[in-house]
């Protein structure tokens, strides 16, 4: 199992300043090579304190040249709000920078209000995502980008300098929703899915990208990446506390940013499964909602998180873990001892851990 650390650079409330949190978290980032993780990445979010990551590839950057080993992955570019052009030209700027080290991760963009600023249709975003996902991952392979789609028309454009390498098997598509989950396997992408909702009720999601990803590619589909929220500590009553505290916390700004309440998902094209989700919301309430989400997310004693774990290992099958350790006003304190117990006691463990498949 490879196991990842995600940047969010989350300003919660506006308790601290922009610079404390960047500072925050690029100190945390720095720790992610030292202390053994597989992959460091970096959301990308604009113009709201939720989540100040505007250009995630000029962060792996600048990480490029403070790390030697770790992968570094984009997570994840949002496409619609990108010119598919640049997306290969930095990309490949971070493979070489990085010395084949680059991982490159896309989403659609689930924010309204990110869209509204950027003068972008939200419900064009299906297929903007699936035109420029194409035109990007050919651009890679090749080296040349050329288009004439309905959105991106792309005269023939030499990529220099030249790919480092194929990303063929360092290619990742955030794919939370039914209607994500087949263009992810039809690009050959390794799917990432944030904790939404009870892992059980997650198994046809993940089954149904492991079926379309075999029949396009006529091989198995490599182990998903589940993205999580961590809280650890050697007591279970302070990492319940501090999970109970601060993931409820983080789950406000979720429904605050992404208004996820709001009736607007009904008429937007690919966006169903949130519109239904906005129905179950009004009906639950948002503070049962938040307790169920403090409940999927990834906390406890060391035993306790290895345990849980294995529960979803037997339920989902094999799967990749990324995790956050910085939101919803965690001190940078309790976010480093967290993160310094997890990479002690439970990242060995979980690197051990042998995938079915390969076994």
């Amino acid at each position: 199992m490879k196991i990842g650390l995600l940047m969010v650079f989350q300003n919660f409330l506006d308790q601290t300043t922009d610079q404390a949190a960047w500072e925050r978290d690029i100190h945390l980032a720095g720790l992610a090579e030292p202390l053994g993780f597989d992959t460091l990445g970096a959301v990308e979010h604009h113009f709201f304190n939720y989540a100040m990551s505007p250009d995630n590839l000029q962060f792996l950057a600048y990480m490029a040249a403070k790390t030697s080993r770790i992968g570094l992955l984009t997570g994840a570019v949002i496409l619609p709000w990108n010119d598919p052009l640049r997306v290969v030209e930095k990309m490949i700027v971070l493979d070489h920078l990085s010395r084949g080290r680059a991982m490159f991760g896309i989403g659609r963009g689930l924010a309204k209000r990110e869209y509204d600023r950027f003068g972008v249709e939200m419900g064009e975003s299906r297929d903007r995502f699936d035109e420029a996902a194409k035109l990007i991952i050919r651009g890679l392979e090749t080296g040349v980008v050329e288009g004439a789609g309905q959105f991106y028309k792309q005269a023939r454009a030499e990529i220099r300098p030249r790919p480092y390498a194929s990303f063929d098997d360092r290619f990742y598509c955030v794919a939370m929703s039914s209607d994500s989950v087949p263009i992810c396997a039809e690009l050959g992408a390794r799917m990432m899915s944030f904790a939404q909702k009870p892992w059980e009720e997650m198994v046809p999601h993940f089954e149904r990208y492991r079926t379309l990803f075999k029949e396009h590619h006529g091989r198995a589909a490599p182990p998903p990446v589940c993205v999580d929220f961590l809280a650890c500590d050697e007591s279970a009553e302070r990492a319940e506390a501090l999970a109970r505290d601060h993931m409820a916390k983080y789950y406000v700004t979720v429904m605050e940013h992404y208004e996820m309440a709001g009736a607007h998902f009904r008429n937007m094209k690919g966006y169903g499964d949130y519109a239904d989700n906005a129905d179950i919301l009004k009906d639950v309430g948002l503070e049962a909602a938040g307790n169920s989400f403090v409940d999927i997310n990834t906390w406890g004693t060391p035993t306790q998180i290895l345990e849980k774990l294995d529960k979803r290992r037997q339920v989902l099958g094999d799967f990749d873990l990324t995790i956050q350790v910085s939101y919803g006003g965690m001190t940078p304190e309790n976010a480093e001892r967290s993160m310094r117990l997890f990479a002690t006691k439970v990242l060995p463990e979980l690197q051990s851990w042998k995938m079915a498949e390969a076994a």
